[in-house]
């Protein structure tokens, strides 16, 4: 397959795929005597556990450093699941920050006649 056919068929731009396989996220994908890469199925499952990988909030360092304690078999087991604890309580504070946002949005809802509103106008007056 063409770099455009797997781009159409993972979701993926052929810009973002060449940035994969130049940063190592991604293994060197073969190419035809012409110099076009030529994928297989293979690497459709490559960039499907990527994009796995990607949607419980891994950061592509993160990937790239599981995909390298991958590589060294079963003695990474545990680092590599060590990863994704700490993938958990990085989003376990983004989910509590975004409470706190929440409720202090709602602090500004429920007091904008009185709270934020005199403030904003006060600021604006200066540019009056």
């Amino acid at each position: 397959m063409t770099i455009k056919e797997v781009a159409e068929k993972t979701g993926v731009s052929a810009d973002t795929l060449r940035y994969y396989e130049r940063i190592g996220l991604l293994p060197a994908v073969p190419r035809k005597p012409n110099g076009i890469r030529d994928y297989d199925e293979f690497f459709i499952d490559w960039i499907a556990f990527i994009q796995d990988l990607k949607s419980v909030g891994m950061s592509l360092e993160a990937i790239l450093d599981y995909i390298s304690l991958a590589k060294l078999g079963e003695v990474s087991r545990k680092e590599r699941k060590q990863l994704l604890v700490e993938v958990q309580h990085i989003l376990l504070n983004k989910i509590k920050m975004l409470h706190t946002m929440v409720e202090k949005n709602n602090y500004h809802l429920e007091h904008y006649d009185d709270v934020l509103l005199p403030k904003t106008n006060k600021l604006m007056y200066r540019f009056k």
